[in-house]
């Protein structure tokens, strides 16, 4: 993820649904279950995103072991449309990802979403299908494609080592929209991340996205999105991602368009 939130409660402020990216084991109570961010290597309370407690024998966040970074690509100093778009243009190549990818071992290839978006949780009044496409390039990018129905917008999904901490940026397809959203992430438990929307023009908005596998084979996932204003929810969304098929040729020769 990455599309998700954004995009499952406002096209146009583009999606947080990818990714992403992401991680946990469970059913659709397990999906919900899930706890809060971690600082210091420790998770502070764990709680659901409807403020109840998780049950849990350990607290403590997982250890994600560092890679070598000296030879992976550096971050810009700032990411734009541009530099999204050209991630996406280039070849599929999952060899010698880094190792803060593995263990969610997500698959490349094509994915099928199905969302339900609401004002608050319990309340669902809109139901939609998108597909994704996933590709991994440079050992340390996953690069998103989105679509539903006419809205196109691509992400893109990393580890920033400076930062210690994952980070996530989305545009839209359309020559009109040039504005960047930007997710900062954290991964706790084996199976579980936290992604906090960054830098959103309201100030008075604060929008959270956790993430959870729920098979071990990297093929299906959970996706609890919520957006609050000035502390009250004014959004809910709640999505699984569905592998559906290998990645088509076209991204493995570098032929996309």
């Amino acid at each position: 993820m990455t599309h998700l939130l954004v995009a499952m409660n406002n096209k146009k402020l583009l999606p947080v649904a990818i990714c992403l990216f992401l991680i946990g084991c469970g059913g659709e109570e397990d999906a919900d279950r899930s706890g809060d961010t971690v600082r210091n290597a420790v998770i502070e309370q764990p709680e659901t995103l409807d403020g109840k407690a998780v049950a849990s024998g350990d607290e403590t966040a997982v250890g994600l072991a560092s890679t070598e970074v000296e030879d992976l690509p550096p971050l810009p100093e700032v990411v734009t449309k541009e530099f999204i778009m050209d991630l996406w243009a280039k070849p599929h190549d999952g060899r010698r990802m880094i190792e803060e990818f593995e263990d969610g071992a997500i698959q490349e290839g094509v994915w099928k979403v199905t969302s339900k978006r609401g004002p608050r949780r319990g309340e669902v009044i809109d139901s939609t299908e998108a597909t994704m496409t996933l590709k991994m390039i440079d050992r340390r990018y996953h690069v998103w494609e989105w679509r539903e129905g006419d809205f196109l917008s691509y992400t893109v999904t990393t580890y920033d080592y400076d930062a210690a901490a994952y980070r996530w940026w989305g545009a839209s397809a359309s020559p009109e929209e040039t504005s960047i959203f930007e997710q900062s992430g954290r991964h706790y438990w084996r199976n579980l991340m936290e992604w906090k929307a960054v830098n959103l023009p309201d100030p008075e908005i604060e929008s959270t996205m956790r993430t959870t596998f729920v098979s071990e084979d990297g093929k299906t996932f959970k996706v609890i999105g919520e957006s609050k204003r000035n502390g009250e929810v004014v959004s809910y969304s709640k999505g699984e991602f569905i592998w559906q098929s290998e990645l088509p040729e076209e991204h493995r020769s570098g032929k996309a368009k």
